[in-house]
C-alpha cells in the first residue's frame, strides 16, 4: 500500500483491559518503578496569569514527574484563545540550570515566536528549544489551538523551579532576558513585543 493510500477498513482490536489501579500493586520491586499515569480529567488547570514578559491568562493543565524522573520535569498542555500567549521566554542556565524543552501543536494553529524568526505551528507541527534558547507561542487565529510542551534538565537538579513561582516576571532574570529579546528582534526589524 502506497504511503497516500487509505485502507477500506480500519480494524480495531479489541482490548480487554481494565483499568489501572496503583493500588493493586503496592508490592511492587522499587528497581523496576512503575509508570506513572496521568489522566486529564483528573487534572485540575491552573490559570496562568497575564504578565509583563507578554503572556496572557490561560489555562495549563501540568503533568510533574521530576520527583520520579532524573531527566524531565514536566509536560503541560495548555489550550490558547484567539489573541492569547504564553510569555516571551528564554530558560537560562545560569538560574533554572540547563533545561531544554520541546512545543507540539496539538490542534489548531499557532505562532512561535524567538528572537531569530516567527513561523506557524500547524497540528502537529513541533519546535525544540534548547537551553537559552527565547520562545513564545501564541494563537493569532480563529480558533482556539491546542499545544504542549515537554520539558527537560539533563539529569540535573533545577537551580530554581520555576513552577513554583506564581508570577513570571519574578523569576530570576526573566524581565532581564525579555528586554534582551525585545531589543534583539527590533534589530532584526521584528514585530516587539
Amino acid at each position: 500500500m502506497a504511503i497516500d493510500e487509505k485502507p477500506d477498513r480500519l480494524v480495531v482490536p479489541d482490548y480487554s483491559v481494565r483499568a489501572f489501579n496503583r493500588e493493586d500493586f503496592e508490592d511492587h520491586d522499587p528497581e523496576h518503578p512503575m509508570a506513572e499515569i496521568f489522566r486529564f480529567t483528573d487534572q485540575s488547570p491552573v490559570m496562568w496569569h497575564e504578565n509583563k514578559i507578554g503572556a496572557t491568562n490561560h489555562p495549563w493543565w501540568f503533568y510533574r514527574v521530576d520527583h520520579v524522573s532524573d531527566w524531565f520535569t514536566a509536560m503541560c498542555i495548555s489550550v490558547l484563545q484567539p489573541g492569547e500567549a504564553c510569555g516571551f521566554h528564554s530558560h537560562r542556565d545560569e538560574t533554572e540550570g540547563p533545561y531544554e524543552c520541546w512545543y507540539m501543536c496539538l490542534k489548531g494553529q499557532g505562532q512561535l515566536r524567538t528572537e531569530y524568526f516567527d513561523t506557524y505551528l500547524n497540528t502537529y507541527d513541533t519546535a525544540f528549544m534548547p537551553t537559552n534558547c527565547s520562545h513564545q507561542f501564541r494563537n493569532v487565529s480563529q480558533e482556539p489551538v491546542w499545544w504542549m510542551t515537554l520539558s527537560t534538565r539533563g539529569g540535573q537538579a533545577l537551580k530554581v523551579d520555576t513552577y513554583a513561582i506564581e508570577c513570571s516576571e519574578d523569576r530570576p532574570g526573566y524581565m532581564e532576558e525579555y528586554n534582551r529579546i525585545m531589543e534583539a528582534r527590533n534589530a532584526r526589524g521584528l514585530p516587539t513585543p
